[in-house]
């Protein structure tokens, strides 16, 4: 049975199945998932292309909507369902990126090529920095000194930046500002700023002399658009682009963060991390209806996709049906009391080896051994 997302003990983590678990048996753990998981990594190439047209026709349908003559109510409409489209949109070039949908056409190589650039996020600055969030995913890090300043994440990280309580406590004031700005929900909200211009494109710009010329041509293609449309047709700018971008984003980028942010999510050192014990236990499963399921194809099954990022999309409720091992996530949803859980989420506590909020953190930085501990 799954467990529902909960406040974790005051003075331990939620436990993992993993716990009890000496060298071996994670060892064998890990081989075990990889081969469950395996056969469900076969893709059917009439699925995968049927959600491909299907997708974009549902895209075009809601483009027409709002860039049409429709009365302003219903272009709004028209352009909030266009952003959850391209979630799912994204998901599939997510996918893609792992060879796990339409792997090997060159028509889809092509077409997820430009996307990524219209989205801000080209392929290669993607691939480096997802491929290295899934290698290291909950694997403490630190303070990631030598970064640009905290305000989004790094391409290099493929995450949200987050500090131990420890770490937080000896910071300076202006690092304190950077943190909370950038673990601040008005991040999520925008998401596409934030992380895909700022953090993908611009950081990289600046920095990242092999991804430039990539990163230059994401921002001039998007910053010619919207300059056009703001000249031309300011209310398709709203309807078509604005609306649907911070509305893909700030669901997107949400569920991304939610589903390593949570009650129960393990940050670990380099030690103690073990791949497949943490894909599988610091990954959340998103519980949402069938149709918020369909927008998000299925990305909620968050725990089923880091076990084995190969496995398409529309097999990871099947997967996950039929291995024992990944019926235990914990659960998350877009539930109000779930969104708050997990947005006051901010430090990682080691002792305690759970996420805390900056209350705890506050209720917490006076206790005597902790006091003893930093001197």
């Amino acid at each position: 049975m799954s467990k529902a997302i909960e406040q974790a003990p005051a003075n331990c983590p939620l436990p993992w199945p993993t716990d009890a678990m000496d060298a071996e048996q994670l060892r064998q753990y890990a081989k075990d998932i990889l081969r469950q998981t395996q056969p469900f990594t076969q893709e059917n190439r009439f699925t995968s292309w049927r959600h491909f047209f299907i997708t974009l026709a549902v895209i075009a349908l809601f483009s027409a909507g709002a860039v049409s003559a429709l009365a302003w109510p219903l272009r709004l409409l028209s352009g909030v369902l266009l952003g959850l489209a391209v979630v799912r949109l994204f998901v599939l070039y997510h996918d893609h990126m792992h060879g796990a949908f339409l792997r090997g056409s060159r028509f889809a190589a092509l077409f997820f090529k430009a996307f990524g650039l219209l989205l801000m996020a080209p392929p290669s600055l993607w691939r480096q920095s997802h491929d290295y969030h899934h290698g290291h995913s909950c694997q403490y890090v630190g303070a990631e000194n030598g970064r640009w300043p905290l305000l989004s994440t790094h391409t290099d990280l493929g995450t949200f930046p987050l500090l131990s309580t420890d770490e937080y406590q000896r910071a300076d004031s202006w690092k304190r500002l950077r943190y909370r700005i950038a673990r601040h929900p008005l991040m999520i909200l925008l998401g596409s700023q934030t992380i895909f211009v700022f953090s993908i494109c611009v950081v990289s710009l600046l920095t990242q002399p092999r991804h430039r010329p990539w990163a230059l041509l994401a921002l001039g293609l998007n910053i010619g658009s919207v300059a056009f449309l703001a000249i031309n047709a300011a209310d398709i700018l709203l309807f078509a682009l604005l609306v649907p971008h911070l509305v893909g984003s700030a669901l997107g980028v949400y569920m991304f963060y939610c589903q390593h942010n949570f009650p129960g999510a393990r940050y670990l050192s380099p030690e103690q991390w073990n791949y497949t014990a943490t894909a599988v236990h610091s990954s959340s499963y998103m519980h949402t209806g069938p149709l918020m399921a369909w927008f998000t194809a299925n990305i909620g099954y968050h725990h089923v996709h880091h076990a084995n990022s190969s496995i398409p999309f529309y097999r990871l409720p099947e997967a996950m049906a039929a291995i024992t091992a990944l019926q235990s996530p914990i659960v998350t949803s877009l539930h109000p009391r779930d969104i708050w859980r997990c947005l006051n989420l901010k430090l990682w506590d080691a002792e305690r080896q759970r996420l805390v909020s900056f209350a705890e953190f506050e209720a917490l930085k006076n206790d005597p051994a902790r006091q003893q501990a930093l001197a």
